[in-house]
């Protein structure tokens, strides 16, 4: 049985996961599925939060006596290596889900930035002041959800919120002898129009990952494709 922590990305929270924990649960998992600081029942100031005071709130659900398989999505693959990099006993592998996983002293902005295939590059509002950024609405279904039912659509806009935006602002700090020794699998979205398969590829690329899966859906497949994505993170866990 495996332990998995599955961790949102950009604008959602712990409710996007709501098709993929109770799957988990039926194969005989045991799954957390927290809302990260400044989202859901977390909400604080957006310049509250940092990247290192996510690591710490995440890092409490992570287990001593066993290890946790992390699936993370989108922008907070940063969260995720940087967890690796706190914590890499308590971690069993992680598995990033079309996500930013980068090198060590990058910043997830300057990626996202170059990604000039993204339909969301013109669609975001940043608040310098409040160190915030928002996706406006009218990108939500084309850049995110292309390939939902209108039942996801229609959830998922009632739900997205402001972003904080101080961790991605953040120098990732990774280092060989802890980051390095955790287990990383990616899962590449081939038809993601947020994060796209060039930037998904560049980051396997600069960075390396132990097993590639490919995906035929949006961003948003934990959606879209809740039993292929399932089952495609069982095999990775499985090999």
């Amino acid at each position: 049985m495996e332990q998995f922590l599955l961790i949102h990305g950009s604008w959602h929270g712990a409710w996007c996961w709501h098709k993929i924990a109770p799957r988990l649960i039926a194969a005989g998992h045991s799954v957390i599925v927290p809302d990260l600081l400044g989202r859901g029942a977390n909400r604080r100031w957006s310049h509250l939060v940092s990247l290192n005071a996510m690591v710490r709130h995440i890092g409490r659900t992570l287990r001593q006596d066993r290890q946790t398989t992390i699936v993370v999505h989108s922008r907070y693959g940063v969260l995720a290596s940087a967890l690796s990099e706190a914590y890499p006993d308590r971690i069993k592998r992680v598995v990033y889900l079309a996500a930013f996983m980068i090198p060590h002293n990058r910043m997830a902005a300057p990626y996202f930035a170059a990604d000039k295939g993204s339909l969301l590059q013109s669609h975001i509002t940043v608040s310098k002041a409040g160190l915030w950024d928002w996706l406006d609405p009218a990108i939500y279904r084309e850049g995110l959800y292309h390939d939902c039912t209108e039942d996801d659509v229609t959830l998922a806009s009632s739900l997205l919120c402001r972003e904080p935006l101080r961790p991605a602002l953040t120098r990732l700090k990774l280092s060989a002898d802890r980051y390095g020794v955790v287990p990383r699998a990616y899962i590449r979205l081939t038809e993601d129009r947020a994060v796209t398969p060039q930037l998904q590829d560049k980051c396997i690329e600069k960075v390396g990952a132990d097993r590639v899966e490919d995906i035929k859906a949006s961003h948003s497949a934990y959606f879209s494709r809740p039993d292929v994505l399932t089952q495609t993170i069982l095999s990775i866990c499985r090999s």
